[in-house]
């Protein structure tokens, strides 16, 4: 067992124990013939790949009244299998700390209990297969997320991305939905973001700054907070490529500081200075003043979408009209999934190529946020806790 202490959480991971001999005593009947008189056949040594023992005992019975014999394993060991549910478990554990799969190999090798990669590779997409199989029986008690933080990421696959959607709790940082996704059009983004408002009864969705999400988020009649870490970097970099305007430009950052109601005044204020800027006609070159009319503009459009964690009470009222006060709090960034991004593999798939099937990409990367989840002190259905 590995413990990792932190002043706010303890994380805990706990590897399958191998015995040396077996716990269970002498069985209490034959399972074939239910004779309840029974003979210890023997005792055998037998080898195994794991990192603390070499060899284990098994013992064998033998049912005088039917002739039927069998044998007991320690726990931890498998009936022909030579590692070890442990082997199993730390092989794969290097695996999603970092290491490929040939260093995983000789590491195992310099502690006694080398396996080939080959073997590792099993491992990993066993263990993710257990993973997946637990997050999908949990998906129905995951209970009622008022906000829920979505984003997506890319990842290859023989050469091709393929698009993978991720679903958070804002308030735990847990991941709460994962889905490959045809393709970031606003279609696609709708069927998903309903198919998550109905299963988990979401009022609001909190997203970056993608079009697809606004259409989405529209269509399934959800609030929609877009995140500011996003935006003002966003805002930031159309600023530079901007010429002059600098007082203008401080007044456009400032405003997207405070998000009040004189920052809004603010906006539109400076969306009627430029309201005038003519776009560029055909073969001339842009003036500085026609972005900057197009950056308010989109500010303004936006404005409700920027200042929806203010809101203190629900877009939809109760059937007599009365406004109904929120009862969570809602973030300003989409920071919790951007995490939960990292821990679903992300970070992990930095260090690779790619993946060469889609099956084998879906396994590893539950597998990954499963151990990884373990060690952020996050709550997720894991397979190691």
């Amino acid at each position: 067992m590995v413990r990792l202490r932190s002043p706010q959480v303890e994380r805990v991971i706990r590897f399958p124990r191998t015995e040396e001999v077996p716990k269970e005593g002498r069985p209490a009947c034959c399972a074939r013939c239910g004779a309840k008189r029974l003979r210890l056949n023997g005792r055998q040594r037998r080898r195994v790949i794991d990192p603390r023992l070499p060899e284990v005992e098994i013992v064998r019975f033998r049912c005088p009244a039917c002739g039927h014999s069998w044998r007991v394993y320690p726990a931890g060991v498998k009936r022909k299998a030579l590692q070890t549910d442990c082997q199993k478990v730390v092989s794969a554990t290097l695996y999603v700390l970092g290491l490929s799969y040939d260093r995983a190999s000789e590491f195992l090798g310099a502690l006694g209990c080398g396996i080939v990669k080959s073997t590792i590779w099993r491992n990993v997409q066993q263990l993710g297969e257990k993973a997946r199989q637990r997050f999908r029986a949990c998906q129905g008690r995951l209970g009622k997320r008022e906000v829920v933080g979505m984003d997506e990421t890319e990842m290859k696959v023989s050469g091709h991305g393929i698009t993978v959607g991720f679903v958070s709790d804002p308030q735990t940082g847990q991941i709460v939905g994962m889905r490959l996704l045809a393709s970031r059009e606003g279609k696609e983004m709708a069927e998903w973001l309903c198919e998550v408002a109905q299963q988990l009864g979401c009022e609001v969705a909190l997203s970056d700054e993608l079009d697809s999400y606004k259409q989405a988020a529209e269509e399934a009649g959800l609030e929609h907070q877009l995140c500011l870490a996003h935006w003002r970097k966003n805002v930031a970099r159309r600023c530079k490529k901007i010429e002059g305007y600098s007082k203008e430009k401080e007044l456009i950052k400032e405003a997207l500081s405070f998000l009040d109601q004189v920052a809004h005044k603010t906006i539109r204020w400076l969306h009627r200075h430029f309201a005038k800027a003519p776009p560029p006609r055909r073969g001339e070159t842009q003036s500085p003043a026609s972005p900057m009319r197009m950056l308010t503009l989109e500010i303004l459009e936006n404005w409700r979408r920027l200042v929806c964690y203010q809101k203190k009470h629900k877009a939809l009222r109760d059937k007599l009209g009365r406004k109904v006060p929120r009862n969570y709090t809602l973030p300003a960034t989409n920071n919790t999934t951007e995490n939960a991004i990292g821990r679903g593999g992300k970070i992990r798939y930095k260090m690779m190529r790619g993946y060469k099937s889609i099956g084998s990409m879906v396994t590893t990367t539950m597998l990954i946020a499963s151990v990884c989840g373990v060690l952020a002190g996050v709550s997720f259905t894991s397979l190691l806790v």
